[in-house]
């Protein structure tokens, strides 16, 4: 059996809920700052990302294999917000796609660009001293490999085997910067504006602390469909004033908690169009490589002609 090269980096599962009619994707590249038809195995991908012949000689695509594993059961979950208004999840339904969304941050190209060609001596000095050999690359994917097969962030801390830097990136991302918790609110567009997608995934927007000091992050942005998307809430943000979070407090819809404590009820929110230009900006803004979307039209003339 052939081996797979193209290893995504954003699912195709997500990626596919963007094609046109026609089947492809409207897709501007950054490199040459045009829009161009695209099919979505074509896009946000690297050749051989994954590929691991250090930590599996027998088995080099093993990483690729467990990340499809682990997409196809965080599709059944982010399905579940594509299809219905109101959505039931289990706590081991919640802490899987919370972990499988910071894992998704953690596999990027361009984080593995980060550890393979940084030339700051203080950076390559302090992750060597978990990679004996200074191998910055193999830390990454070594690391990559087991976390792929953890399913909560509980399961992340009791690896002994999982570096304690990654472990610091993961509870940062499914827990938040200053730890007070983040939480799923699901959103959907009214109006005539669509989301679009780019290899900067998520939009993160960050509110600054009150001594004014600190960046604090206070919401993460998941276009998972044109109409549809996933923020994942700092638990506190509410009560930032609107100039800074974006939106009103009636906006922050937490999650209702069922008796049980074993599921959580997630209702869609309304997200306007002025609001959906402001997230598109951003993943616009922030990308390296490219952005897809259906209509340029839908997508409030940012990309000029």
């Amino acid at each position: 059996m052939k081996e797979p090269v193209r290893h995504h980096y954003i699912p195709q599962f997500i990626l596919r809920n963007f094609k046109r009619e026609d089947g492809y994707v409207s897709y501007y590249d950054c490199s040459k700052g045009s829009v161009e038809s695209k099919r979505t195995e074509e896009i946000f991908m690297t050749r051989n990302l994954y590929r691991d012949t250090i930590n599996h000689p027998d088995e080099p695509v093993k990483i690729e294999k467990d990340l499809a594993r682990y997409e196809n059961e965080a599709s059944q979950i982010i399905n579940k917000f594509l299809k219905e208004d109101e959505v039931v999840l289990s706590v081991e339904e919640d802490d899987s796609l919370k972990l499988f969304l910071a894992i998704m941050g953690f596999r990027a190209d361009r984080v593995k660009e980060m550890f393979s060609e940084s030339t700051d001596n203080e950076f390559k000095e302090f992750y060597s001293m978990f990679q004996e050999d200074g191998d910055l690359t193999d830390f990454w994917k070594r690391n990559l490999g087991i976390l792929v097969n953890c399913r909560s962030l509980k399961q992340v801390l009791d690896n002994p085997n999982i570096d304690s830097p990654v472990k610091a990136f993961m509870v940062r991302d499914t827990c938040g910067l200053i730890l007070t918790g983040l939480y799923f609110l699901p959103v959907e567009v009214r109006g005539g504006e669509d989301f679009m997608i780019s290899d900067c995934y998520p939009a993160v927007f960050d509110g600054i602390s009150e001594d004014g000091m600190t960046s604090i992050p206070m919401y993460s942005v998941y276009p998972i469909s044109p109409k549809r998307a996933l923020f994942l809430m700092a638990d506190g943000v509410e009560n930032a004033p609107s100039y800074a979070s974006g939106f009103d407090k009636n906006f922050f819809r937490k999650p209702i908690i069922k008796r049980d404590g074993k599921t959580a009820v997630f209702r869609m929110q309304k997200i306007y169009e002025n609001e959906v230009r402001n997230i598109n900006d951003t993943l616009f803004g922030c990308a390296s490589e490219g952005a897809a979307f259906i209509d340029k039209k839908r997508i409030h003339n940012i990309i000029e002609d």
